[in-house]
This record gives C-alpha cells, structure tokens and sequence, in this order.
C-alpha cells in the first residue's frame, strides 16, 4: 500500500465506523499528507487497493446504508460470518446473547422492530439472566453505538449492524429476509406488496411514489 493508504486504514482502525463525508474527509486528508490525488473519482479505487491488502486477513473496508435515512456509512469490519468475532471487542458472551436475541425479534417482526417491552423482557429470560434494569442499559449503549436504532419506544437494527453483520443476516435469516426492490439491499423494515412477497423501504417509496 501507499503511505496514504496506510494512514488511511490506521485513521479508520482507530473510529471503524463513520459517516460517508467523515470517511471522504479522512480520504482526503491522508492524500494530501502524501501528495497524493485526492480527487472523489479516485476514492473507489482507493479504497479497493487498500481491500486488496487487507483480504487474507479477513478484513475489509464496507459500505453500509441506513435503512431509515438511507445515509451512507463506512467501516472496518471482520469478514468472519458471525456476530460473536465482530461484536467480542466491546460486549461480553452474554451481552452478545442478549443482543442476538432481540435481533431474532426484530428480524421476524412484521414491521422489522421490538417494542422496548418486549427487548428489555428478553433480558430475564435468558440462561444467565439479565436483569431489566441492565437490559435497559445495555440497549442504550446498543443504541450509542449504532448497532441498534430507537425511535418512538422501539428499536430496530441500526446502521452499524446492516453494514457489519450483512453476510451473516443474509445466511442466518435467508427465509425471513427480502432485498428492497428498488434499491436492492436488505429491507428488514419496510412495506410489504399485499400481492406477492416483495417489500420496499419506506425512503424509496417515498421517492418512488413523489409526484405519482
């Protein structure tokens, strides 16, 4: 790699997760500390070079979107199918459990959310039991650090869990999970076709259906 992309990828080890015009600043920071082209149209290939190296260790540099703004984000993730290697760093075996858990809730829901009742209850009926206080707590810092979204009293999976644990929902949950079909990636929360099994982002339909 070049000096640039080195400092690049130490600059995103050292946030892994940010917004695309924080990822596109530090871009062009890192080129011009080297005089290198800094130009946007050169950002894909920067960043694919930067891939190339990290592959067989299992990392790589991802795009996500967020389902329901539909802003872009950036990160380094692990490229190892599970949650438990990527979320190990920052939460316990239990944490991860409890976080799982209200996953497999929102991602069979309807509507692709969990009341907080119903996130916080799944706390004590674990097998090494998570009180509601601390069930409360921990979906907080879920929430902080945007593993999971909250709005209205309930929570759904956040943009950093689309972007990060996208391989393993598609694997885990491929019976339950349909991409959008006008922006062709996952739609956990969205509207369903009343006719056929196809589902829609609100965002996109709101684009779609502007002026029709």
């Amino acid at each position: 790699m070049r000096e640039s992309q080195r400092l690049f990828l130490r600059s995103l080890m050292s946030k892994q997760f940010l917004s695309e015009k924080e990822t596109i600043n530090m871009y062009r920071k890192a080129c011009n500390a080297f005089g290198d082209d800094g130009a946007p149209e050169n950002f894909v290939n920067f960043v694919e070079a930067v891939n190339k190296n990290l592959r067989s260790l299992d990392m790589e540099i991802r795009q996500g979107i967020s389902e329901d703004s539909g802003a872009v984000h950036y990160g380094l993730v692990n490229t190892a199918e599970d949650e438990h290697s990527k979320m190990a760093t920052d939460f316990s075996p239990n944490e991860i459990t409890f976080f799982k858990k209200v996953m497999d809730a929102i991602v069979t829901s309807t509507d692709g959310t969990v009341s907080s009742l119903e996130a916080m209850n799944i706390g004590p009926d674990l097998e090494k039991r998570i009180n509601i206080t601390r069930a409360e707590e921990l979906l907080r810092r879920l929430v902080k650090d945007q593993w999971m979204s909250e709005s209205t009293g309930s929570y759904s999976l956040g943009p950093r869990a689309m972007l990060e644990l996208h391989p393993y929902l598609k694997r885990v949950y491929e019976d339950d999970i349909v991409d959008c079909m006008m922006c062709h990636t996952i739609a956990i929360k969205g509207q369903c076709c009343t006719q056929c099994d196809g589902k829609i982002h609100k965002r996109c339909a709101a684009r779609y259906f502007q002026g029709r």
